[in-house]
């Protein structure tokens, strides 16, 4: 049963990873326009600088968990590779239950809330003249920690799985 979680998990993840590596294109594209447009022109497009955060804001975060579906984390290799399988495992299940979990939740619930009140307001970009509404992109972050935290989910229990009964090939 929990394999099928972690399986449905990892392909959710993996789908919204490979969809959002898609963004680049159109970041690439939108740079291109206010860089040629700045050049002919002399000044640079009013919505560029928005969209292109926004563009690499949502493929940032919402990477966070196909990163962590694959291993690709920041992490002191040299030492964590010199540990046996087993011992790994228990220090992913205390990393994920002490920080990894707990954090995303709260993160999922902060986000949340800021993004409900960014509705509520009709809150716009303060950044350029061109204030475009905000609030659907805070709707990526929420978004993010959720899948973040799922994914967290499913590496506890595979890794709890390995503690337990020491097969280290599950899920």
């Amino acid at each position: 049963m929990y394999i099928k979680a972690i399986n449905g998990i990892n392909a959710l993840n993996e789908f919204v990873g490979k969809s959002v590596s898609l963004l680049f294109i159109a970041l690439v594209i939108t740079v291109s326009i206010d860089l040629f447009t700045r050049y002919f022109t002399g000044k640079s497009t009013e919505w560029a600088f928005d969209i292109n955060y926004m563009i690499f804001g949502t493929n940032f975060m919402l990477a966070g968990a196909y990163a962590m579906k694959h291993d690709s984390h920041v992490r002191v290799d040299v030492i964590y590779q010199k540990f046996s399988p087993h011992t790994r495992a228990v220090l992913d299940v205390v990393f994920l239950v002490l920080v990894m979990i707990p954090l995303s939740s709260f993160m999922f619930y902060s986000t949340w809330i800021d993004f409900l009140n960014s509705v509520a307001a009709r809150e716009t970009s303060m950044v350029s003249s061109w204030r475009p509404p905000i609030y659907p992109y805070k709707a990526v972050m929420p978004l993010a920690f959720f899948l973040l935290l799922l994914q967290s989910i499913g590496h506890f229990i595979t890794k709890f799985v390995i503690v337990l009964k020491g097969d280290s090939n599950v899920g």
